[in-house]
């Protein structure tokens, strides 16, 4: 486990999901939020025309650019969703990653179930912790996501 993580990552397959457990938990504890795909929009304004004008491999290196600033980031909850995390994931080594494994139904943009345990095996892999969920219940995975840092913290 990551001694003295820097930010709490929050990650699951259902991305607005993700970005609603961030934004309470930070409520909750105080810190700062941010979503990762917001801000490259922000950042890239368009990144669809950037793409057209200026070519993926730019693109690419801009959201590379974005994540490292994320990742650098003190007490902030981050939202990522699972591409810029998987793309990006030695940016946050110093994070600690929470996933919100939430059943195949209760998902979003996962195109078939082949890519949704692709996917979740992905996630499995990346995360430092595994949050069960049956439904997308906001305040109950903040709650754990509590819980489970306190015996971390505990454990230290």
């Amino acid at each position: 486990m990551i001694q003295n993580p820097i930010n709490i990552v929050i990650v699951s397959l259902n991305e607005k999901f993700s970005k609603n457990v961030a934004v309470t938990l930070a409520n909750n504890l105080d810190m700062f939020v941010i979503d990762c795909h917001e801000l490259i929009v922000y950042d890239l304004i368009n990144p669809k025309e950037v793409v057209e004008k200026c070519g993926l491999e730019y693109l690419k290196k801009r959201e590379r650019s974005v994540m490292k600033n994320c990742a650098n980031y003190y007490n902030t909850a981050i939202s990522i969703n699972f591409d810029l995390l998987k793309e990006n994931i030695e940016q946050f080594k110093n994070s600690l990653i929470f996933y919100l494994r939430l059943p195949e139904d209760k998902v979003s943009k996962v195109a078939n179930s082949l890519d949704y345990e692709n996917r979740d095996k992905t996630l499995l892999e990346l995360s430092n912790v595994q949050i069960e969920l049956s439904k997308c219940l906001t305040l109950q995975a903040v709650k754990k996501i509590i819980s489970r840092i306190g015996e971390i913290y505990e454990n230290c």
